[in-house]
């Protein structure tokens, strides 16, 4: 049998005895011509395999931004920062690839927390009136998709370090408070803004085997970098100079955890020996690298309670939120591993959806006018990063359950109609935003006959916590005036079932788990296996395009389309699995980069008006699919989820009045699409350095707030905004270094 062979040699004893192959070298496989050697010894335990586990611990958030509340304030006064604490915990997933002393594991988390903090200013005018102003922030929730790689100082402890991409649920929050004396009132009102921040996270920890080689106790520390939260922004105007400024938002976490690690044995020392046979477990089936496609059917429930008087809409009443449904379609991505009857595994996807719905609809009417409002919603894209638990009752079926990360790209539309008796307006404003939470369910799975297809059938729940804004205001003016309105926001979520196929390469070639004989295969010099956990660096150049247009901001004038470039750099981590010619594999990256641009300045006026992109980071999570056309070449394809972190700065001037009053504001973006391409790796001799050069192509879809109006009021002005598409390409050049199972 060949390693690309799914023949299973059904014998009693599954797991221990029967995992068993020979690393394959090339030319003629004369064992029985051969020395037989004993093989080295093994290691007492191994790091080796797929974990799932929890962990609790603290953390201490900072975000060192200066805001300025000039315009609030009768005296001008500074927020200056906030600090926050809290607990942490959650649970993690991953899987670790051992080499001698040194191991290596890809890993991703979620934790819920309780870190928050706030700071406010205040001012006291005249003895009777006080204002006071305070914004505060929570960390609702931080994920991490992470590399790591250690060293054992003795064979049940491990030290490690780790970094890779980050991400973050905040809740910001601002309250105004406004009281006087003379006459007695009060005035309190409140937003709190939803959004999702990604980064970067780095860190350091222990493990130790606890008893048991397959419960790991940890301690680790991990420190997040969501650079600019806050708007930073600098305005000059008849009163002077006001600044806002924004520093890093960074959190540092100090937990503890536990993990269950499923297999394997300790695995021997790698040596060159002859090519033998490839055996596989009775039940090793399911192992294996696999690439597929779904579809199906979602529903979708965002709970709100809108009032209308907080959408200065009327005077009372409210919008109810919206029920949707809908399509999706997509594919999948994975790689199993089995334990005799357990199968566990690592999973991405992607989905297009057209997941819509709408509010309910409020109404007004006077004589001769009339008008509606509602909100639409669409969930275009959903994607995920999931672990997977298994169990094969019998050998062509396994029913699982699957946990994780999840993403979705979610359209909200403001839709208002005003009817007149000469003409009707409608005013549609869409607003992208992409929204992150998690995601649980279930599936089984069956092999399709004795093919490496298997077909499956699962459900999913998505999670993704408030995705509106939401806000209050009390009025207090006895005996006068009393006034109260709240917004009330659940969490949306969306249901799927949907139905899929995966091709399966594989299963994998086990290692030696046990002192075996082998005949040695001589001096000769070391197969270039593509197999194997890799850790390198990358740089290159990259070419942005943002094709929207907007006349809203400018009444009319159009600005837009931002065409930039720059260098970029950064590092990348994965696994191979190979069988035959065929290499598969998993590979997470991050690049901090000079990506930059404008648009050219627009006059509108006295006003001109300059809009720039500034690309700080970008990361991927892609799966690899190649093919070797000799055995230190590879040419591949590649595919995965993709973020970006970039800053809009819009710089504008106004002549008129004089003197000109000018602004420049910076506000972080953050945006989650897709990412593809090729590229071609060589090892560099006979070394397990590789060199590669590769081309991805970045598509976020439509990222900017659009507004278009169109109406039939003679002497109505339509507006026409285009949303455009969003994409970068770029083109980079790397080297990593493998390590050899």
């Amino acid at each position: 049998m060949g390693l690309g062979s799914n023949t299973v040699l059904r014998t009693p004893r599954c797991l221990l005895l029967c995992s068993v192959s020979i690393i394959a070298l090339s030319g003629s496989a004369l064992a029985a011509d051969l020395p037989v050697v004993k093989a080295p010894p093994a290691l007492s335990a191994s790091w080796a395999g797929f974990y799932l586990g929890v962990h609790g611990g603290y953390g201490w958030e900072r975000d060192e931004f200066s805001q300025s509340e000039a315009f609030a304030l009768a005296t001008p006064q500074s927020i200056n920062g906030i600090r926050g604490k809290g607990a942490v915990y959650g649970a993690q997933a991953g899987y670790n690839w051992q080499f001698g002393r040194a191991v290596t594991g890809l890993e991703f988390d979620f934790s819920a927390t309780d870190i928050k903090g706030s700071n406010a200013v205040s001012q006291l005018l005249g003895g009777t009136d006080a204002t006071t102003i305070t914004l505060s922030e929570k960390v609702q929730y931080l994920g991490s998709v992470r590399g790591r790689l250690g060293w054992l100082p003795a064979d049940n402890v491990l030290l490690y370090g780790t970094a890779g991409l980050a991400w973050e649920r905040l809740d910001s929050t601002s309250q105004t408070l406004q009281t006087s004396t003379a006459p007695v009132s009060a005035t309190l009102s409140s937003s709190r803004t939803p959004t999702d921040k990604f980064g970067w996270v780095a860190g350091a920890g222990v493990e130790a085997m606890l008893g048991s080689p397959n419960w790991i106790g940890r301690i680790e520390y991990l420190h997040y970098d969501f650079g600019q939260t806050a708007d930073s922004s600098a305005i000059t105007a008849a009163i002077g100079q006001v600044n806002s400024t924004s520093g890093a938002q960074t959190i540092d976490v100090v937990r503890a955890g536990v993990s269950y690690k499923f297999g394997e044995r300790a695995r021997l020392a790698p040596v060159p020996y002859a090519k033998a046979p490839v055996m596989a477990s009775a039940r090793n089936g399911w192992a294996g690298f696999y690439a597929g496609a779904h579809g199906g059917y979602g529903w979708g429930d965002d709970p709100a309670t809108l009032p209308l008087p907080l959408l200065d809409f009327a005077p009372d009443g409210a919008l109810t939120g919206a029920k949707s449904q809908g399509w999706v379609a997509g594919g999948q991505f994975g790689h199993n591993w089995q334990y005799d009857r357990v199968v566990a595994g690592l999973e991405a996807d992607l989905s297009a959806a057209d997941i819509k719905g709408s509010t309910s609809t409020a109404s007004i009417a006077f004589p001769g006018f009339a008008s509606t409002l509602k909100f639409d919603e669409k969930v275009k894209y959903l994607g995920t990063v999931r672990g997977r638990l298994g169990w094969t009752p019998v050998d062509t079926i396994l029913l699982y359950g699957t946990a994780g990360l999840a993403w979705e790209r979610l359209e909200i539309t403001q839709v208002r109609q005003d009817t007149t008796a000469t003409g009707i307006t409608t005013t549609r404003t869409d607003t992208p935003s992409d929204r992150f939470g998690w995601v649980a369910g279930a599936g089984g799975e069956m092999m399709l006959g004795s093919s490496n297809w298997i077909g499956r059938l699962e459900y999913l729940h998505y999670d993704f916590g408030r995705v509106r804004s939401d806000s209050s205001l009390v009025a207090v003016s006895p005996p006068f005036t009393n006034f109260a309105a709240a917004t009330s926001i659940g969490h949306q979520t969306v249901d799927l079932v949907r139905a899929g196929v995966s091709y399966k390469f594989g299963p994998d070639a086990a290692l030696p788990v046990s002192a075996l004989a082998y005949a040695k295969a001589g001096p000769a010099p070391s197969l270039q296996n593509w197999s194997g956990f890799y850790l390198g660096a990358h740089g290159g150049y990259g070419w942005k395009q943002n094709d929207f247009s907007n006349g809203s901001l400018l009444g009319g004038v159009t600005i837009g389309d931002i065409r930039s470039k720059g260098w970029l750099s950064g590092g990348q981590a994965g696994y191979n699995w190979q069988y035959a010619s065929v290499v598969a594999g998993v590979e997470i990256d991050g690049s901090a980069t000079g990506i930059k641009g404008s648009t050219p300045t627009v006059l509108a006026g006295t006003v001109s008006d300059t809009l720039s992109d500034n690309v700080k980071y970008m990361g991927t999570v892609r799966g690899r699919l190649g093919w070797t056309p000799s055995s230190g070449w590879l040419l591949y394809a590649t595919g995965g989820l993709a973020f970006e972190r970039a800053h809009r700065i819009d710089a504008s001037a106004n002549s008129a009045p004089s003197p000109v009053t000018a602004a420049v504001i910076e506000t972080a973006r953050n945006h989650f699409g897709v990412a593809a391409g090729a590229g071609v790796e060589a090892f560099l001799g006979n070394s397990n350095w590789i060199g590669r050069i590769e081309y991805l192509h970045y598509d976020f879809g439509t990222v900017e707030a659009t507004t278009n109006i169109a109406t039939t009021e003679p002497g109505g002005t339509p507006a026409t905004d285009r949303g455009g598409r969003q994409t970068i390409d770029t083109v980079r050049a790397g080297l990593s270094y493998k390590f050899t199972p």
